[in-house]
């Protein structure tokens, strides 16, 4: 016998239902895993799929060397880094989506490597969520961590992490740090990284890009749950960038609300982008168990792309997201989207391209 409420709908159906709804949320959420069928591969959206695009010098940044590097080295000068903006992105509240990436591809934890020189640090800091200035220098954290220029109709400033790879040469950063999103193009010119920054020192060199990586549901949608790129570097004096700095781990597919540290150079005042920047707390969920991590913090502009490292033991972590909006005028809190199927995808297409 089933039971029946008023409306002579059963129970046992309307239970049903209610239990696929709540499950759609979670698939959503990328905190449950889809169940295949036995050599069948996982399906995951187009939106989880990374495009890719080559760099090129612009024609006044050529003329200085044919090297890019050393090309990149003397176009960015101190006086066009402070000219370089911020590429903040702050969205309305009816642009916050309650989506995230899939998590049905399985968890990867790639730990990082303690770079040759520097080696780990010694420095402890209590961050919060108010930016404090990052106490040492030329230490792991400093090593790995960048600032990132690029020229697209004007100069552009935003963050990025060194990521272990087997290829040693690739930055995570945002998406909309490498594309402009719906309706935009590659921000493929003069795209620079410069580990180990401070107030125009750079003691680990200038490293240009050759090639540049974003997922399709930020190139096509400007889906903030797609905001993450990475860049793959060309080498420097016969190096990978990884034999000079060292690496941050990456964790995807993993914790769906994470403690992180956020690492970054942010402009929005009272920072000048000049020094490595840093918070750290609990993130939640824009929507309770769907949308982007959300972390107190008052890093925005220019911290874009900065990473969010999760355990962390003042020398490394895992890579589990990116800095990529603020909502409205609100700089206390930022917004980063949840490490997927979208950001396995991405790293797997690039943890090899030497």
């Amino acid at each position: 016998m089933r039971l029946r409420d008023n409306t002579g709908e059963t129970m046992v159906s309307r239970t049903r239902i209610a239990r696929r709804i709540l499950a759609g949320a979670l698939l959503t959420a990328g905190l449950v895993a889809v169940p295949t069928t036995a050599g069948a591969a996982p399906a995951v959206p187009a939106a989880a799929t990374p495009q890719s695009a080559a760099t090129s010098l612009s024609p006044e940044a050529a003329a200085l060397s044919a090297d890019p590097n050393t090309a990149l080295e003397r176009f960015w000068t101190p006086e066009r880094i402070a000219a370089a903006k911020p590429a903040d992105r702050g969205v309305t509240p009816e642009e916050v989506r309650s989506t995230a990436q899939t998590s049905v591809l399985g968890a990867l934890d790639v730990p990082g490597e303690s770079p040759v020189v520097g080696g780990p640090g010694e420095a402890t800091t209590f961050a919060g969520a108010t930016g404090t200035s990052w106490p040492a220098r030329h230490d792991w954290v400093s090593l790995t961590n960048g600032k990132v220029l690029f020229e697209d109709n004007g100069l552009w400033h935003c963050s990025g992490v060194v990521v272990s790879t087997e290829a040693r040469n690739t930055v995570f950063t945002a998406g909309h740090c490498v594309h402009g999103g719906k309706g935009g193009t590659w921000h493929d010119q003069n795209w620079t990284f410069i580990p180990d920054y401070y107030y125009g020192d750079r003691p680990r060199g200038t490293w240009s890009a050759r090639q540049l990586w974003a997922l399709n549901g930020w190139i096509n949608d400007s889906d903030n749950g797609y905001d993450v790129g990475a860049a793959v570097m060309h080498p420097l004096n016969g190096q990978q960038l990884m034999d000079v700095t060292g690496s941050q781990g990456i964790r995807l597919n993993g914790p769906a609300t994470p403690s992180v540290w956020h690492f970054g150079f942010p402009l929005n005042s009272p920072f000048d982008g000049e020094d490595l920047i840093t918070c750290d707390g609990a993130t939640s969920r824009r929507f309770v168990i769907t949308g982007d991590l959300k972390l107190a913090c008052t890093m925005q502009g220019g911290a874009s792309g900065g990473a969010w490292l999760a355990d962390f033991n003042q020398s490394s972590g895992y890579t589990v997201s990116v800095n990529s909006y603020h909502v409205g005028d609100d700089l206390t809190q930022i917004y980063g989207p949840y490490f997927g199927d979208g950001a396995k995808n991405l790293y797997d297409s690039v943890r090899n391209l030497t």
